[in-house]
């Protein structure tokens, strides 16, 4: 899968995750404590943490989609300057949005508590059998973000290594604000690029 077809999908998998996510806030929501026995006593409070677990993990999708969506902004943009004619490509704007291609969003979500509760068995234990089946919806969709923001990581990685061979990474680090030296001083630059059926072949 290519980077531009990889990056949306990695949108996709964002929005799936984000509805089994509040799938499993609105069932941690609504269980029914009507029992006063301890070990419901202890269920509730077990949920009522991990209900926090996952309005953090919400927040931390809803930052990665908004990421995901320059990235993939750039990618269009870089993708329609291809053409056998280039010179009236931008070339400021052109390294800004290969800058931003090459990013690849890192995800971590917090799962101590929902970790805990899978090493301990609790969550077969659970009264709330649709939570359970989100929760074990959960483990698999994450998996899949993990394996699909691998692949955005490995052709950022690809887009870097074919800067570095054929045109100019140094153009393209100077638009980050941490990039303390000037542009190239060779007479390279990553305009030539737009008209190289390779390197969109690679963005597409």
């Amino acid at each position: 899968m290519e980077t531009g077809k990889t990056s949306k999908y990695f949108k996709y998998a964002i929005g799936e995750i984000i509805l089994v996510v509040i799938g499993i806030l609105i069932a941690l929501s609504i269980n029914n404590w009507n029992e006063s026995r301890k070990e419901v006593i202890k269920e509730r409070q077990l949920l009522n943490n991990l209900q926090g677990e996952f309005k953090d993990n919400l927040e931390d999708l809803d930052s990665i989609a908004i990421e995901v969506n320059k990235v993939i902004s750039s990618l269009e943009k870089v993708f329609n300057q291809f053409s056998q004619s280039n010179s009236d490509i931008p070339k400021d704007s052109l390294n800004n949005w290969l800058s931003t291609a090459m990013y690849s969003p890192n995800w971590k979500p917090s799962e101590f508590l929902l970790n805990s509760l899978n090493n301990s068995g609790t969550i077969a234990e659970l009264k709330n059998e649709k939570l359970k089946l989100l929760l074990y919806k959960w483990s698999r969709q994450q998996k899949e973000m993990t394996e699909v923001q691998q692949r955005t990581e490995k052709t950022g990685e690809e887009i870097i290594a074919y800067l570095k061979e054929f045109g100019s990474l140094r153009n393209v680090d100077v638009t980050s604000r941490d990039f303390k030296y000037r542009p190239s001083n060779l007479l390279i630059n990553n305009i030539s690029l737009m008209s190289d059926p390779r390197f969109e072949n690679q963005i597409d």
